[in-house]
């Protein structure tokens, strides 16, 4: 039985405000898993090539720093979605 009272459907609307849909918090979850992974294979990715490189001598700064710095912020932006 639906209640035809005006107040109630203002307070719906309030409940709604303060209490997300559990579809858009699951969605909001599977991007921060999805930034946490790509995060997680960027920072080992760039752990590797950086060995490689320190192995054969040649310059690592770009492969340190950049792989493993998008990988850091990838990272944290996955943990700030899925715990935020």
């Amino acid at each position: 039985m639906e209640s035809s009272n005006p107040n109630s459907k203002a307070e719906d609307k309030e409940s709604l405000k303060t209490n997300p849909s559990t579809e858009a918090h699951d969605k909001r979850r599977r991007i921060g898993f999805f930034l946490i992974g790509i995060g997680a294979f960027l920072c080992v990715f760039g752990f590797l090539i950086t060995m490689v490189m320190i192995s054969q001598g040649a310059n690592f700064n770009v492969a340190l720093y950049s792989t493993t710095g998008l990988g850091g912020v990838s990272l944290l932006g996955g943990l700030v979605a899925v715990l935020g």
